[in-house]
C-alpha cells in the first residue's frame, strides 16, 4: 500500500510540474489530411489562416522543450497544423511560461511560409536545461567554440564548401554539412533536445565518424525555430 501511495505521489508531482491550457478558442476541431505542426515566420501573412486558439504552457525549465511538446499535443488534438510564437518568460529561477497561437493551414501556405524562414544557416543549441550553467565545447571547421545552456550559435553555410562540425575530438563525432537545394537550414545540439532525442546518423550528411565521446543530435526544425525565440544568441 505504501509503495502504491509513493508511486501515485510521484505521478501527481510529475504531472503537475508542467501544465498546459487554452487561453482563447477559435475555430477548433479541424481535420487536417496530414498531422503537422509548422513554425510560422513573423512575416508570413495570416489573413487566410484559420485561428484555432492560443495556448499557454508553464512549469519547470529543466527541459524547456517540453513546454513546446505540451502545447503541440493539445493543439493537434483540435486540428492545428501550425503555430506562431507569442511570448516566453521566466516566472522564477526554476519555472517559465510559453504562449503560442495555433492555426489550421494547408496547401501552398507552407511553401509561402518557408520563404520567411532562415536560409543556408547552421544553428547549434546548448542544453535545454535553463536552470543550469552548463557549457559544451565543439569545433566548426577546426575553430573551437562553446555554447551555454539556453543559448545558441549561428554559422553560415558557404556555397560549394562543406562545413565540418566536430564534438569530442578524434574519438567523438564529426559530420559535414553542405548547402541544400531550397536553402534549408540545419539545427543541431549535444543534449538530445526535444521529444525524440535521436542522434543524427552521419549517413546522408556528407560522411562522418561516431565513436563514443561526443554525440551530435539533429533537432526537429520547427522546435528549433521556436527555440531561437526562447534561447539567447551567442556572438
Amino acid at each position: 500500500m505504501k509503495l502504491f501511495q509513493l508511486l501515485l505521489l510521484l505521478f501527481v508531482c510529475g504531472a503537475s510540474a508542467q501544465q498546459v491550457e487554452f487561453l482563447q478558442f477559435g475555430d477548433t476541431l479541424q481535420k487536417p489530411e496530414y498531422q503537422t505542426f509548422v513554425y510560422i515566420g513573423d512575416k508570413t501573412d495570416l489573413s487566410q489562416s484559420t485561428f484555432v486558439g492560443r495556448l499557454r504552457s508553464w512549469g519547470r525549465l529543466d527541459d524547456v522543450s517540453n513546454l513546446f511538446g505540451l502545447i503541440k499535443t493539445k493543439a493537434q488534438e483540435v486540428g492545428a497544423t501550425s503555430f506562431k510564437f507569442e511570448s516566453f518568460r521566466r516566472t522564477d529561477e526554476k519555472n517559465g511560461e510559453l504562449i503560442l497561437s495555433v492555426y489550421f493551414n494547408e496547401g501552398d501556405f507552407f511553401d509561402v511560409n518557408f520563404e520567411n524562414l532562415p536560409k543556408d544557416r547552421i544553428f547549434i543549441f546548448g542544453s535545454p536545461d535553463l536552470t543550469a550553467s552548463k557549457s559544451q565545447s565543439f569545433k566548426v571547421d577546426g575553430s573551437k567554440y562553446e555554447v551555454e545552456s539556453g543559448k545558441f550559435r549561428e554559422f553560415d553555410i558557404p556555397e560549394a564548401k562543406d562545413v565540418k562540425i566536430n564534438k569530442g575530438g578524434f574519438t567523438g563525432m564529426t559530420l559535414w554539412v553542405a548547402r541544400k537545394e531550397g536553402g534549408y537550414s540545419s539545427f543541431f545540439g549535444f543534449s538530445g533536445i526535444g521529444l525524440s532525442g535521436v542522434a543524427v546518423s552521419p549517413t546522408g550528411m556528407g560522411g562522418g565518424i561516431a565513436i563514443n565521446t561526443g554525440t551530435i543530435h539533429k533537432l526537429e526544425p520547427n522546435l528549433a525555430l521556436l527555440l531561437l525565440r526562447v534561447y539567447t544568441k551567442m556572438n
